[in-house]
């Protein structure tokens, strides 16, 4: 077993395809393309967290500024990763 059978129930069959046919793009393995695009998504989020917090200290009110999801390779990323990275961002109340 490779490690992906909590993908493969997490994931349909073909969002599971989709998101190995952009870890092999990029020459790793499924798990590790999940691992670091969680990475990532949670350091833009840090990032993104510590500004609004500098910027309502200096400013006194808090403006978003629009976040552009980082796509692979230039094509869309997998509607599965955004699910799986959404529920990373907004976790249940249960967590």
């Amino acid at each position: 077993m490779d490690g992906t059978a909590l993908l493969r129930e997490l994931f349909t069959p073909d969002e599971y395809e989709a998101v190995r046919g952009h870890a092999d793009h990029l020459g790793v393995t499924v798990i590790e393309y999940v691992r670091r695009t969680a990475a990532e998504r949670a350091l833009g989020r840090l990032h993104l967290t510590e500004a609004i917090e500098t910027q309502s200290l200096h400013l006194g009110k808090v403006s978003i500024p629009q976040v552009d999801r980082v796509r692979c390779g230039g094509g869309a990323s997998s509607p599965a990763v955004e699910r799986f990275l959404d529920t990373l961002t907004h976790p249940t109340e249960g967590d």
